[in-house]
């Protein structure tokens, strides 16, 4: 799909409804790693600014969650005739606590990485 200007939606909107779509349809499944916002950028054809909106519409809709090492990972599967709802408070904030204990495991898996090639030059 290409955003199109007689479409009453802005265009983020209908990128994020797009792959919302994809993910409907299993294209993209829980734990895939969504593409990366200039891969969608280039494919959609617009800016960066767009289509990093259109991903943050997917994170607000509790789609995708990001990972601030890696990108963002589909977190959630829509099924047909489901509406989009924005999280509650309390979804969004326990998302917030996941990114970031990722965000904690990534550096300390960094760290072991170190400690284990120190060791094994000693």
């Amino acid at each position: 799909m290409t955003p199109t200007s007689d479409d009453a939606r802005r265009v983020n909107e209908q990128i994020a409804e797009t792959l919302r779509d994809e993910i409907k349809t299993g294209r993209l499944k829980v734990g895939d790693k969504l593409p990366s916002v200039r891969a969608i950028a280039e494919r959609f054809e617009v800016a960066a600014g767009t289509a990093t909106k259109a991903v943050q519409l997917l994170a607000k809709w509790g789609l995708v969650a990001p990972d601030s090492t890696r990108g963002y990972f589909v977190s959630a599967q829509v099924s047909d005739g489901e509406e989009v709802q924005e999280p509650s408070p309390e979804f969004a904030a326990i998302m917030e606590e996941v990114a970031a204990m990722r965000e904690h495991l990534a550096r300390l898996d960094e760290r072991l990485q170190r400690l284990e090639q120190s060791e094994k030059r000693s």
